[in-house]
């Protein structure tokens, strides 16, 4: 994108530690950033679209005015709901909060820029089970699953007795609980309490997976055409054997790059989902082979940048200032 100087929209909640090392890198960088979340709309934040007497579409935050037609890329992190006066109805804010999602939704949309990620994209990317099925169409190998609200489909699996059963949240396994801290759900191996409980997956759509064993585990960053895999020594602690978040800190292996026939297909992976940037995890089995288990369109990485010294932050800057569209091309794997 030919403009004097690049200009970025980060659009994020007010606490958010992983985007202030971006916003120090694009600044060093000489480019323009502009931070908002929408819970300033429509207080402090306006959006106009205008094509009465020429063109016009401008986002103003109290004293900045930014011209949407002349962004280089928009980084959609996590902003929060619209917050809208108490002396509207709670029918009138139910409308207002309709109204926004389409207006500024549209409006954002028709920008012609780059996008990590576009968040209607993002959507349908965290599917999981849409995940799953993408990549078996990229050649990769993934669990076999079950996904069912039906205690019968369990029973049935359960009573052939071949496989090694885990049960994995679909939507991140928080719980918010009143009163207390969030609780979250790891992936777990199940035994025979499975069986004294099966009545509850009525309740919910569950999913089930074969257990894989595995060597080690990988958490791929993608940052454009940029790859940073990380290898997790999930298996140095029995904590960890299971599911790696279940420690304060990872323990890291050492560096392996990707091999190619895997890039290749996560390249078909993300061309598919539409995405930018990703956090994607494999295990790597006893042969060698990599299964994929899904890829989180918007993942955290600072500690791993943090903990290894790899440049993540000041990639996102430089994709953000050169401006999209974005197309996927040769790889490049950075170690560590």
């Amino acid at each position: 994108m030919a403009v004097d100087q690049a200009e970025v929209l980060i659009i994020t909640q007010d606490f958010d530690p992983t985007v202030d090392p971006v916003v120090r890198s694009l600044a060093a960088k000489g480019a323009r950033v502009v931070r908002v979340d929408t819970s300033y709309f429509p207080r402090d934040l306006t959006f106009t679209a205008s094509d009465f007497e020429g063109e016009r579409d401008l986002l103003r935050h109290r004293d900045r005015e930014l011209d949407l037609g002349r962004l280089a890329g928009v980084w959609y992190r996590r902003p929060t709901a619209f917050e809208f006066g108490e002396e509207m109805g709670e029918a009138e804010r139910e409308f207002a909060r309709y109204e926004a999602l389409h207006g500024i939704g549209g409006i954002l949309r028709a920008t012609d820029c780059l996008w990590i990620n576009r968040p209607d994209l993002d959507a349908v990317a965290e599917l999981k089970p849409y995940q799953l099925k993408v990549a078996k169409r990229a050649g990769m190998r993934v669990p076999r699953t079950l996904l069912t609200n039906d205690p019968d489909e369990v029973s049935r699996l359960m009573d052939g007795g071949r496989h090694k059963l885990v049960y994995k949240s679909l939507s991140g396994g928080v719980i918010h609980y009143p009163g207390a801290f969030p609780t979250g759900l790891l992936t777990t191996v199940l035994g025979d309490e499975l069986r004294d409980n099966v009545g509850r997956v009525r309740h919910t759509i569950c999913q089930f997976q074969e257990y894989i064993d595995k060597v080690h585990e990988v958490r791929l960053t993608i940052i454009g055409n940029t790859y940073f895999p990380v290898t997790v020594d999930s298996q140095g602690t029995e904590k960890t054997e299971v599911d790696w978040r279940a420690a304060m800190e990872m323990k890291y292996g050492d560096y392996r790059p990707l091999p190619d026939e895997v890039v290749k297909q996560t390249q078909a992976l993300m061309e598919e989902l539409g995405l930018v940037y990703a956090a994607v995890d494999f295990i790597v089995t006893p042969d060698g082979e990599y299964v994929f288990l899904e890829a989180n369109p918007c993942g955290q990485f600072m500690w791993m940048q943090n903990d290894l010294g790899l440049p993540m932050s000041d990639r996102i800057a430089e994709l953000l200032m050169e401006g999209g569209p974005f197309r996927r091309g040769d790889v490049e794997q950075v170690g560590y």
